[in-house]
């Protein structure tokens, strides 16, 4: 699927969430420390619209970020560090909003800033198996590993080879 569908579609699932929540209605939920406490069946049985609202924003934020780092090419350590950066920090943003109660964002999209960073643990275990994966490939196909600058050389003497071919014919 292309990039530019994805990122489309992480807009309209966040554009959805925001009808969501204007159908639901102003709601004052009352959430603890941790933000998965919302997720408790008295809570969802009590805000089913607002807990599909969250859902979907999740949702969304999360395919725009996974978009977004697939964007890097075949870096996966960084890739993996990343994503554990970025969703350890979404969960602690959420965290401090609850327990001082600021209210910097919304609690609705605090919780789904919270939900998107928790799902991003395994994209983070994908692609640490894949840079684990990747380094014993190249190990196990017995292809050397060419240094930076080494193909550029060889190009230049396939061109120069090439060039003679072409003068003595």
């Amino acid at each position: 699927m292309n990039k530019e569908y994805l990122i489309v579609s992480a807009l309209v699932l966040l554009v959805l969430a925001s009808v969501l929540d204007s159908i639901a209605g102003p709601v004052s939920l009352v959430v603890g420390r941790n933000p998965f406490e919302f997720l408790s069946p008295g809570s969802l049985s009590i805000f089913p619209l607002t807990a599909v609202a969250i859902g979907v924003r999740a949702l969304g934020l999360l395919i725009f970020v996974l978009t977004a780092v697939s964007s890097i090419e075949r870096n996966y350590p960084l890739k993996a560090v990343g994503l554990l950066a970025l969703g350890v920090l979404a969960l602690l943003y959420a965290v401090q909003q609850l327990a001082t109660g600021a209210r910097a964002t919304p609690i609705t999209y605090t919780l789904s800033i919270a939900y998107a960073g928790a799902a991003l643990a395994p994209a983070v275990v994908f692609y640490l198996m894949r840079s684990a994966v990747g380094g014993v490939g190249s190990k196990v196909s017995g292809a050397p590993e060419e240094k930076e600058g080494e193909s550029k050389e060889r190009i230049e003497k396939i061109k120069e080879l090439s060039k003679d071919e072409k003068e003595s014919s």
